[in-house]
């Protein structure tokens, strides 16, 4: 059996073979800071155990359930969240889950008991399991193919640099404020990642390209721009029949 490996088509192919854009550029940095911030919130819990362990009397066991609850949620939320991600964009999928991960950051500082807090870490835990299924694959498709081992690279970088970063600011939040002030920071620091996203990263291309209208034949029209610029990797109406037919998927030409 002869397996044969397709190309990619519209914008991946635009997006490929272009060099690498500032924006681009940017997207990479802003994709990688929500990893940092995945890394801060699946360790929030190890910094802060000691402290939690003495306010609630836990015990070894008790303790360890704990800590897993968020890694429990991050693994459901990273199976669970793809084929949602596929029907409403990863942009989308990125905006939910962060705000279902400050929904369990700032409930996780108010919890009154340990099974309280290991439902609010678990629901922590599925915000960044969604955040993963969206800025992974930004990441990818954004790249250049010369420059997509790095920029993948530079974007799993950041869940070990937001562990180690913030492990240094939450032992300062510990010692100042509590262990409860950790969440809240984390919860503050996604609320700005959440804004960040809104105004910067953009959806991916292919999800958009696999979005456009079709013709009544039933046929969709790829229609992109003549720019290598990623925000205008969009549908253009105006293109005459013949320039539609020539930027037709190749399964459609056959």
């Amino acid at each position: 059996m002869r397996i044969t490996l397709r190309e990619p088509y519209g914008p991946a192919r635009k997006i490929e073979s272009s060099p690498m854009r500032m924006y681009q550029f940017v997207i990479i940095g802003v994709v990688a800071f929500l990893n940092a911030l995945d890394g801060y919130d699946v360790l929030a819990i190890s910094f802060t155990a000691p402290s939690i362990r003495g306010e609630f009397e836990l015990s070894g066991t008790a303790l360890g359930l704990l800590m897993s609850a968020a890694l429990i949620g991050m693994a459901i939320g990273a199976v669970t969240m793809g084929p949602v991600a596929d029907r409403i964009g990863r942009r989308n999928m990125t905006v939910a889950a962060l705000i279902v991960n400050a929904a369990g950051l700032f409930l996780s500082a108010t919890a009154q008991s340990p099974a309280e807090l290991s439902l609010w870490r678990f629901v922590t835990g599925l915000g960044v399991g969604g955040i993963l299924v969206g800025t992974n694959v930004i990441a990818s498709e954004y790249s250049s193919r010369k420059r997509r081992g790095l920029m993948v690279s530079i974007y799993a970088v950041g869940f070990g640099l937001g562990g180690a970063v913030g492990g240094t600011i939450m032992m300062a939040l510990i010692d100042a404020f509590g262990w409860r002030s950790v969440y809240v920071f984390g919860g503050v620091m996604t609320i700005l990642a959440l804004a960040l996203v809104l105004s910067i990263l953009p959806e991916s291309p292919q999800y958009l390209y696999q979005r456009q209208p079709r013709e009544p034949s039933g046929s969709s029209t790829p229609l992109l721009g003549d720019s290598a610029t990623p925000s205008r990797w969009t549908c253009r109406p105006s293109l005459p029949p013949s320039r539609r037919r020539s930027l037709r998927r190749p399964e459609e030409t056959r």
